[in-house]
């Protein structure tokens, strides 16, 4: 084989690798969209064919992208019986509210520090107006929740900070469905997304740090009301 020909090869392979790669990134960010929209809910058994017909993919890469979201710890495997959507305990569910509570004060308190710019504080002013469009369903109002809180941490300027954010996240989809079950609530929520702001825009760290913090500990006090 020429020197040539083992560079072309060495390429394909890596364009191959890469077109895999891509493929599973959304075919895992597809069954986590499934999760947070509630078309999959804690305990429920993941069929592999039903799905890879659905995204109009083989089985191979479906189960692959569920070994992805078993590393993040939003699915589990079952001896014998399958995969599932993973489900905790209400007391590992305020465990884990409680860390990221922590996290969301963090990254409010970076993110105050750093300075954020007209441009992006005009952003989020408009996705908590459609927030506000969304509280009369909590199947709209819920994603687009999630997506704020991202771009939230996102500002802190933290990849890692980010990355912990959202594995921990991940695990409390469920809880955090049954905090926003109400009109009150998601309209509470919001309110206090529109506060955080506020401080956020001026550059006060440690109110945003202190009002995001606040508001993850009462998404908690919701979820624990509901149960």
């Amino acid at each position: 084989m020429s020197e040539h020909t083992h560079a072309i090869n060495a390429l394909q392979q890596r364009v191959a690798e890469r077109q895999a790669s891509s493929l599973l990134g959304l075919i895992a960010g597809e069954l986590e969209q499934m999760i947070i929209n509630g078309t999959l809910v804690a305990g429920d058994r993941i069929n592999e064919s039903a799905l890879a017909t659905q995204l109009g993919t083989s089985r191979g890469p479906v189960r692959e992208a569920l070994r992805q979201l078993e590393f993040s710890r939003l699915v589990e495997f079952r001896t014998n019986r399958g995969m599932f959507v993973r489900q905790i305990s209400v007391d590992e569910a305020a465990r884990l509210y409680d860390i990221r509570a922590s996290l969301f004060g963090l990254a409010g308190r970076l993110a105050a520090e750093r300075g954020v710019t007209p441009e992006i504080l005009e952003t989020l002013h408009t996705k908590v107006s459609r927030l506000d469009q969304a509280v009369p369903q909590v199947d709209h109002y819920y994603p687009a929740n999630v997506d704020l809180h991202r771009d939230l941490v996102a500002l802190s300027g933290n990849p890692r900070l980010l990355d912990l954010y959202n594995d921990v996240s991940k695990e409390l989809h469920l809880f955090r469905r049954h905090g926003l079950e109400t009109e009150n609530a998601r309209h509470t929520s919001n309110s206090q997304h529109a506060g955080i702001l506020e401080y956020l825009a001026v550059g006060n760290a440690g109110e945003t740090a202190r009002l995001m913090e606040a508001h993850i500990l009462s998404g908690k006090e919701r979820m624990l009301a509901a149960l």
